[in-house]
């Protein structure tokens, strides 16, 4: 229904209009623009905007294809219950695009190029960080955490040109993220973001950015935002660069035959 390419066009307004849907699916399609507008609290133009983006001519016709859409999707739980079934039945079709093809192909690029990988991440995100370094290390490839959000990085003692570093944030606005990609910034190296947020600070920051536009749930001061399409991002990268490496083994091996 929101097909990767055009969320990736989308401003923070137009993202704060799609992570309401995908909370409150049933609700939007009972509500009138002014209704929705104040739910979400931007404007009717900002709304009418988002559904030009997407494909449809005016707030009625995204409604009726979101009461299409939801024929096939539900279910007999509660509103409030966190369904991440339908958003990522969104993500792994978005996975087969030639768009998101392309962006896999230039992470490649870069891994390709580093002789080092860093990932960072803050909270849960830190986790992520851990085993996406390990899992990368297990295919062959060079990946440490940076642990220690104070990790100092002076100028005299610079890390190695072309290295990437991973920036796992699902807000991309959170202040340790922010100050460490600032701190390494002057060193060279690539910065990759994996954010749920196309339009955060953290994406113009980096380099390359891989959103995935989840439904956000907090608790409070804790992010609850299901993490499944970041884990599958980490090791999709990480068979990748197994693969290549199998390859390159095979050829080298064929050619001393």
């Amino acid at each position: 229904m929101f097909p990767y390419e055009k969320l990736q066009t989308l401003n923070e307004l137009e993202t704060v209009i799609y992570n309401y849907i995908n909370r409150h699916p049933a609700e939007v399609e009972k509500m009138t623009i002014r209704e929705l507008a104040a739910k979400a609290h931007v404007s009717t133009t900002t709304i009418l905007r988002f559904a030009s983006k997407m494909g449809y001519d005016g707030y009625s016709e995204l409604r009726f294809a979101l009461k299409q859409h939801q024929k096939t999707v539900l279910t007999d739980q509660p509103a409030e219950y966190y369904d991440i079934t339908a958003p990522l039945s969104y993500f792994f079709n978005k996975v087969n695009t030639t768009d998101f093809s392309k962006l896999i192909d230039q992470t490649m690029a870069l891994i390709n190029a580093a002789p080092l990988i860093l990932f960072y991440g803050v909270g849960s995100g830190g986790a992520l960080a851990e085993y996406g370094a390990r899992f990368l290390s297990n295919a062959g490839k060079l990946a440490l955490t940076i642990a220690d959000v104070f990790q100092p990085f002076p100028a005299g003692d610079q890390l190695p040109h072309g290295s990437v570093i991973f920036v796992l944030s699902v807000s991309g606005e959170t202040q340790q993220v922010i100050e460490l990609v600032s701190k390494v910034q002057p060193h060279q190296v690539k910065i990759i973001a994996v954010t749920n947020h196309g339009n955060s600070r953290l994406a113009k920051m980096s380099d390359l950015v891989i959103s995935y536009y989840m439904p956000e749930l907090k608790r409070g001061d804790l992010n609850m935002t299901t993490q499944v399409p970041v884990l599958y991002l980490m090791e999709l990268i990480a068979h990748r660069v197994d693969e290549e490496r199998a390859a390159r083994n095979r050829k080298k091996s064929e050619a001393e035959d």
